[in-house]
């Protein structure tokens, strides 16, 4: 398949964007702590590849500095009303530099079937992201 064009947005509409990807190369299921927490599921892409439309001023930012790290790996961005993590945003050399990890649930027609056959669990609660955890049942 080939990267299309998904529109994106929280609950309310406050927050919207647009990203090119390719779903078929898989998303994410994350274990550490902030996404076992909200059941994060989402992808990665360079930031070249999103653009914010609307609702700059509605975003809210959170970040957390894990135990023992000199910074934060990931900005989460969500709306200020309905509260909805739209995208996080970081740096990673491997992925190119800037990147979103867009927020599979705010885009809007995506294929349910490619989506379900796309998961590929990570052991991030142990920095291993080229592994599953030994538990998945809650992510």
């Amino acid at each position: 398949m080939a990267k299309r064009t998904y529109q994106a947005s929280c609950h309310c509409g406050a927050v919207r964007y647009e990203v090119d990807v390719d779903l078929s190369e898989g998303t994410m299921r994350c274990n550490c702590s902030i996404c076992a927490k909200a059941r994060a599921w989402f992808r990665p892409v360079p930031a070249k590849d999103v653009r914010l439309l609307s609702g700059a001023k509605m975003l809210a930012d959170y970040h957390w500095l894990p135990p023992g790290r000199k910074k934060s790996n990931l900005h989460y961005r969500f709306c200020k009303k309905c509260g909805v993590r739209a995208f996080a945003q970081g740096y990673w050399k491997e992925l190119g530099g800037k990147f979103y990890a867009i927020a599979i649930s705010t885009l809007e027609g995506a294929d349910a079937d490619e989506l379900a056959g796309s998961i590929r669990y990570v052991d991030g609660r142990h920095d291993r992201f080229d592994g599953e955890p030994q538990d998945t049942r809650l992510l």
